[in-house]
């Protein structure tokens, strides 16, 4: 058997192809089995843990002092959020206040090492993974059982520094801490601890965060493109910046300047405010927002309406005194979708999304796919084995974690990665134009594997322009 070191180097350095060939995907299967017997398997981890049970931990043992936390001890992911002087802010699960003792133990942990001129990044108890974030004057912590990377828990936790940026820009926060250090945030955050909830909560459903893209809502060209020459056909607003639709946390168009873009991790954040309180489906609001990547000093102005169930017109303004115009512009818009019957169209996109059925690989049970010149992504809507079963879809999800992060390593990347698991057997594939990872049942053969990863991947290639916003509308 092949040594996997030089089976890995060389997947990594082979030509980039459209195609899967026999011979490389029996290199990666024969360099996990290789490994297999030193590695870790994720899945079986999971259902280990899940069959032993919570057992004590210094989380545990400091929350066991109140029964009524014991509920809490059994989350396997959990996020802080304190100030430089310890100062609670946010706890993912349960009340900040009432583990104002373990933001003090943590404060200590973090202080101790800035005593000797370091700082720490993340250790290991046990089972338990803690990572820090210190992003001053505010430090973010994660306690996660759930096998995620370092580096993936600390990319969720600069997702949730950037959502208290979207709420403070960086210089207020920086500018109250300085004029006074033991300031109680959580009454500047009041009412918007809601969109930290479900932030983390995405965190573990919604792959765009791991793969740093957006998902698009399939639609047919012929209807973007109409809603593309609705939005550019003129009467826009002064001061617009950026206009979209977006239906079900996916966009259906975005109409934004020839020479600028947004970038997925602002997207991500305008979204979770869409789908992380129901404010904004009552009427129309106009709500000042700070888009980090975009501008993390300052704010833009939102105009957020929802033109029908789960169907919201989103436009962004530089000009605090446009709502009554976005207002009006926007009535204009929803009669011209109505007109062309655009709107019914994206009402019925999106309430129905593609399966696995739709592609008709043989043994396919889920994929991803991104597309690295869209920066976009795509997946099929759950069927088969995890259809209404948390436990099949959080497994899935952590498979597709745990693959991605060892095609990722830096140290040792990979273009081409097989994972047989007890449940699934997974197949990674990254090209300079797209990442794709399919899974399949777990007795499929790797010639079955190939012709249907193959049969995907054209299948997307038919479906391209209904699957990403291939060209979006500029002014």
């Amino acid at each position: 058997m092949q040594d996997p070191v030089v089976i890995q180097r060389s997947i990594v350095s082979s030509p980039d192809s459209n195609t899967l060939s026999e011979t490389t995907v029996a290199a990666a299967a024969s360099s996990y089995e290789s490994t297999n017997s030193t590695m870790s398997d994720p899945v079986k981890s999971y259902n280990k843990i899940r069959r032993q049970g919570s057992r004590s931990s210094v989380l545990a043992n400091q929350a066991d002092t109140d029964a009524g936390m014991s509920s809490w001890v059994r989350h396997k992911k959990h996020f802080f959020i304190l100030s430089s002087a310890g100062k609670p802010i946010w706890t993912r699960y349960g009340d900040e206040s009432r583990i104002s003792t373990l933001m003090g133990v943590i404060q200590a942990i973090i202080s101790f090492f800035q005593d000797q001129d370091d700082m720490i990044k993340s250790m290991n108890a046990g089972r338990h993974k803690y990572v820090f974030l210190h992003k001053e004057p505010l430090y973010y912590v994660t306690v996660s059982k759930t096998g995620e990377s370092d580096r993936q828990l600390r990319d969720q936790l600069l997702y949730l520094h950037n959502q208290i940026l979207s709420v403070l820009t960086s210089v207020q926060l920086t500018r109250i801490f300085e004029q006074r250090v033991n300031f109680d945030l959580r009454r500047l955050l009041g009412g918007t601890e809601v969109f930290l909830d479900s932030l983390s909560t995405l965190f573990s459903r919604d792959h765009g965060f791991m793969l740093c893209a957006l998902q698009c809502l399939r639609l047919s060209r012929a209807v973007r493109d109409q809603l593309g020459s609705i939005f550019s056909g003129g009467g826009k607003v002064k001061g617009l910046l950026y206009a979209m639709i977006v239906a079900k946390g996916q966009l259906v168009t975005l109409l934004r300047p020839r020479k600028h873009s947004l970038h997925p991790a602002d997207l991500h954040l305008l979204f979770n405010m869409l789908t992380g309180s129901t404010t904004f489906d009552l009427a129309e609001s106009w709500t000042p927002l700070c888009l980090p990547k975009f501008n993390s000093k300052g704010f833009l102005h939102t105009y957020i309406c929802y033109i029908a169930p789960d169907v919201s017109i989103v436009m962004i303004s530089t000009d605090k005194d446009r709502f009554f115009d976005m207002s009006e512009w926007k009535s204009t818009l929803v009669e011209s979708m109505k007109a062309r019957n655009v709107l019914d169209s994206v009402i019925e996109a999106s309430e129905k999304h593609y399966t696995v059925d739709d592609v008709g690989a043989p043994g396919l049970l889920h994929f991803l796919y991104k597309s690295k010149t869209h920066v976009q992504f795509t997946c099929p809507n759950f069927s088969g084995p995890y259809t209404n079963n948390s436990v099949n879809r959080k497994r899935l999800h952590r498979l597709y974690h745990y693959a991605y992060d060892r095609m990722h390593c830096r140290a040792r990347p990979m273009k081409l990665y097989y994972h047989e698991a007890e449940k699934e057997i997974l197949l990674g594939w990254i090209t300079s134009s797209f990442e794709v990872y399919v899974v399949f049942t777990p007795d499929t053969p790797k010639s079955s594997i190939i012709s249907s990863s193959n049969q995907l991947l054209r299948w997307i290639k038919r479906n391209e322009e209904n699957l990403f916003i291939v060209n979006s509308p500029v002014f």
